[in-house]
């Protein structure tokens, strides 16, 4: 299990969730960017929200999009949430699951990454 957890900027909401299904799913790119970006990523909950059992990710995600969204038309790089993902979880099951990633990572990122 990968651990992750999104709030919204206003704090209504914050969802904990697994993210396994995208690290299982993603491209080495998007890995790679993920990590770069110090495993905080809007784009692994986007991906899930949408499949079952990520209800409450969507209903944050929702939220976000449509209240919060329309109260920042004066700052549109304002980030209407964040997604965290645990980095030592995502580079265990990487390294289990998709070792090729991990050593990708340990080229560009070092071993701590």
């Amino acid at each position: 299990m990968i651990r992750a957890s999104c709030h919204t900027a206003d704090n209504a909401l914050c969802v904990d969730f697994d993210a396994t299904d995208w690290f299982r799913d993603a491209d080495p790119h998007s890995i790679r960017e993920v990590a770069a970006r110090n495993w905080s990523c809007p784009w692994i909950s986007d991906a899930l929200e949408t499949r079952p059992g990520y209800e409450r990710l969507h209903r944050l995600v929702d939220h976000a999009r449509y209240r919060l969204q329309a109260e920042s038309l004066e700052d549109p790089l304002w980030s209407t949430f964040e997604c965290v993902v645990n980095g030592a979880e995502a580079m265990a099951w990487l390294d289990e699951n998709r070792p090729e990633i991990t050593a990708m990572l340990r080229d560009r990122f070092g071993p701590k990454s």
